[in-house]
């Protein structure tokens, strides 16, 4: 049997669809604030984290998953694929190659393909469904590596935040450019560039000159498939708006809407918006 693993920035919590072919499990990343570890499983109150984070001062910690805990999801028998949080915003990509490691030194044999995502959340997920869809189509390990990276680097992520606290807070995004962003009620409008680190491209004033923005962006770069998926962070309305805008935009394209998990809400914080494409 196929292994599928991610760690928890997929978004998802469950893969339908396997046909009894492929498992799929999730390894969290844990939110330390105020004393209080989160863990981002499915027992998470994403509101509770996100009221935390908005309440304490002091600056909250992330943790990616150990290696001991990818290597326990490498140990299973059969050839494994997983999935990590862009390199660039994380250690967990080099975590899982160290678990990696440590499971080919008793059995060198062993298929384990780690893809850097260079991205998080939609994306994510986008290419986990991906997977399945090749296993289900009959590809070898080797076909299946090779175009699950090709895949990564053609999909595109963009992003709406309505504060970069976080971002800020943690070295992804420049004081400056997060303030300006945030002031006075602006969005701010981004990307993940080719090496999966945070580039901002714009801001708007309102959520309808939010919507406006994304769909000429997302236009003006190129859809790479037949498929949007869309991350929100508590914001159902919003991406919902955002949903429809995209499908009067593009036809005949599939539009999906997921709340994000604990991961990407502390990121994209309350409101935020996740667009992988």
């Amino acid at each position: 049997m196929w292994h599928l693993v991610s760690d928890s920035s997929c978004d998802l919590y469950e893969l339908e669809g396997t046909e009894g072919k492929m498992d799929f499990a999730t390894i969290p990343f844990t939110i330390r604030i105020g004393g209080k570890e989160y863990v981002d499983d499915e027992n998470m109150n994403v509101g509770e984290m996100l009221e935390a984070n908005e309440t304490h001062s002091e600056m909250a910690q992330t943790a990616c998953p150990s290696p001991e805990a990818w290597r326990e999801k490498f140990s299973a028998p059969g050839p494994v694929i997983a999935f990590t949080i862009s390199g660039a915003l994380s250690g967990c990509y080099n975590s899982a190659l160290i678990g990696r490691n440590m499971v080919l030194e008793d059995e060198p044999d062993k298929q384990i393909a780690i893809i850097d995502t260079k991205a998080t959340g939609p994306e994510v997920s986008m290419l986990i469904w991906h997977a399945r869809d090749l296993i289900l189509a009959g590809k070898s390990f080797e076909e299946i590596e090779k175009d699950l990276n090709e895949t990564a680097d053609r999909i595109h992520t963009s992003f709406a935040l309505i504060s970069y606290h976080n971002l800020i807070k943690s070295g992804r995004v420049s004081r400056l450019i997060g303030f300006i962003a945030g002031h006075l009620g602006f969005w701010g409008i981004g990307m993940g560039d080719e090496k999966g680190e945070i580039v901002i491209r714009g801001k708007a004033r309102g959520s309808k000159s939010m919507v406006r923005f994304l769909v000429e962006e997302i236009s003006k770069v190129g859809i790479a498939g037949k498929q949007i998926v869309i991350s929100h962070c508590q914001n159902l309305k919003d991406a919902e708006a955002l949903k429809k805008a995209l499908e009067a935009a593009h036809a005949g394209i599939e539009v999906l809407v997921q709340a994000a998990r604990g991961l990407d809400s502390f990121y994209a914080e309350r409101e935020g918006l996740i667009v992988g494409y």
